[in-house]
């Protein structure tokens, strides 16, 4: 497998930790309030997986240039 390959199928699997984790902090957000504990943490998570994509994307984009 090339290095390619392997960032586009990781792309992929981030793609799909991002939606379940933005759909479960609306669900926790209509249901708690922003400070709750469960809220944060899946904020953080959220934020998490959101960085590492921009930095893949932004290492792909750079690398094909």
């Amino acid at each position: 497998m090339s290095g390619g390959v392997i960032l586009n199928f990781e792309l992929a699997v981030l793609i799909l930790k991002i939606d379940y984790y933005r759909n479960a902090l609306y669900s926790l957000i209509s249901n708690s309030n922003l400070t709750d504990p469960n809220v944060v943490l899946c904020s953080q998570k959220l934020d998490k997986l959101l960085t590492r994509y921009e930095q893949i994307r932004t290492y792909m984009q750079q690398s094909a240039a």
